[in-house]
């Protein structure tokens, strides 16, 4: 069962909402962006933070969608801000969006001012909620441990969170792959990753 199969069972459909995809580096986010991808007739915007989004994999993983593909790559949080405000005057330009990853400047800036950090990490989420409306918008994001929980939680926490029609964390337990689907509803279930993206048990 490949990923959309995987989460229509879940009833998670990747035409339109806001999706955030986060987990611990190599566990699959950009993959399952990727993947989502490959499912779009149209062009697809993609703000690379990372620097992770390889083109020979997209195209492994895709066939040959190179010509649909838009990517653009800020050097700070504040280009990033710049760059999704420009997305959403010309959304009607692009099928998808997709962020890799939403927290890789955030956890630069954090440390130097976090109410200002926090509060454009929230204005940023807005306006990607705002573009989710009718088509869908992908989120990929790091993580750090919150040692007070003992978890694993995605950065800026509820900053991000609570915009995001779905929530999904990826992880890997002794080299087994989970999926754990934490909003809407919550079920938790193992993967594998091939040439051509998800596999699911």
């Amino acid at each position: 069962m490949d990923l959309p199969e995987g989460l229509k069972e879940k009833g998670i459909g990747l035409d339109k909402g806001l999706f955030l995809v986060y987990g611990k580096a190599g566990t699959g986010k950009t993959t399952f962006m990727m993947e989502a991808i490959k499912q779009i007739s149209g062009k697809a915007f993609i703000l690379d933070s990372e620097g992770g989004f390889s083109i020979d994999r997209f195209k492994q993983i895709s066939g040959d969608q190179l010509d649909s593909l838009m990517i653009a790559k800020p050097g700070n949080l504040k280009e990033q801000a710049k760059i999704i405000s420009n997305v959403l005057d010309n959304e009607k330009l692009f099928d998808f969006i997709g962020v890799d990853t939403i927290g890789k400047h955030y956890r630069e800036e954090v440390r130097k001012d976090r109410k200002g950090s926090n509060n454009e990490m929230a204005r940023q989420m807005r306006v990607l909620k705002e573009i989710s409306r009718n088509k869908p918008v992908i989120i990929c994001n790091q993580v750090y441990q919150n040692i007070r929980e003992n978890k694993v939680e995605p950065l800026a926490g509820n900053f991000v969170t609570k915009w995001c029609d779905v929530v999904i964390e990826l992880d890997e337990v002794n080299e087994v792959r989970k999926f754990k689907l934490i909003k809407p509803s919550v079920s938790d279930q193992d993967f594998s990753l091939n040439d051509n993206g998800f596999i699911f048990s």
